[in-house]
C-alpha cells in the first residue's frame, strides 16, 4: 500500500513539474504592430493580454499558446486616430472586443532556443492560419517568448480599401509568461 501511495505521489509530482503551465503577464509583455499610412510608419500596441501558455522545450507535444488582447486598448500615440480605429470600419471593438491567437503546433528549430509556431489568429470573427518563428528565453519563474509575423489587415475586414493605408502590417510579440 505504501508503494502505491508513494508511486501516486511521485506521479502527481512529476506530472505537475512537467506540465509547465504559465500565464502571460500583461504589464511586462508587449504586443506591437507597425503599418504604413500615407507612406509613414505608424507604430501601435495592444494591452489586456490574457490566456495561458503551456511550454516545455523537452516535450513540445503538449505545447500551447492561447492568448488574446483587448481590441479597445489600441494605442498609436494619437488619441483621434485610436478612436477612429475602434470604430466599425476598423476593429469594431464593441462587437469584437478581443483579438485572439491559439497555437495548433509548436516545433523546435535547428537553432537552439528557437521554435516555429503555427496557429490561428482571429480578428473581427475572421480566423486565419499563420506560422512564425519565435525565441524562448528562460527567465526567473518562466519564459520570455519573442516573435514577429506579418498579416494582411484586409483578410480580417480591418480598414476596407484604402489608397493610403498599407494592406500589410507587422506584429511583434514579447510575451512574458510566468508559472501558474
Amino acid at each position: 500500500m505504501k508503494k502505491i501511495i508513494g508511486g501516486l505521489v511521485f506521479f502527481l509530482f512529476v506530472s505537475t513539474v512537467n506540465a509547465q503551465n504559465y500565464l502571460p503577464v500583461d504589464e511586462s509583455s508587449t504586443v506591437k504592430f507597425t503599418i504604413k499610412n500615407f507612406g509613414l510608419t505608424v507604430n501601435g500596441s495592444f494591452k489586456g493580454l490574457k490566456g495561458k501558455v503551456v511550454f516545455n522545450p523537452a516535450d513540445l507535444s503538449t505545447a500551447l499558446m492561447s492568448t488574446s488582447v483587448e481590441a479597445a486598448t489600441i494605442n498609436t500615440g494619437n488619441a483621434t486616430r485610436d478612436a477612429h480605429l475602434r470604430k466599425e470600419e476598423y476593429f469594431d471593438v464593441i462587437k469584437y472586443p478581443r483579438i485572439s491567437f491559439i497555437s495548433t503546433k509548436i516545433v523546435s528549430s535547428i537553432n537552439e532556443g528557437m521554435y516555429l509556431m503555427e496557429g490561428n489568429i482571429t480578428i473581427k470573427d475572421v480566423t486565419k492560419k499563420i506560422a512564425f518563428p519565435f525565441k524562448a528565453i528562460l527567465t526567473a519563474g518562466g519564459y520570455l517568448l519573442e516573435g514577429t509575423f506579418k498579416i494582411d489587415r484586409r483578410d480580417f475586414g480591418v480598414g476596407g480599401n484604402s489608397m493610403v493605408l498599407s494592406d500589410k502590417l507587422t506584429v511583434t510579440l514579447a510575451v512574458v509568461a510566468k508559472k501558474n
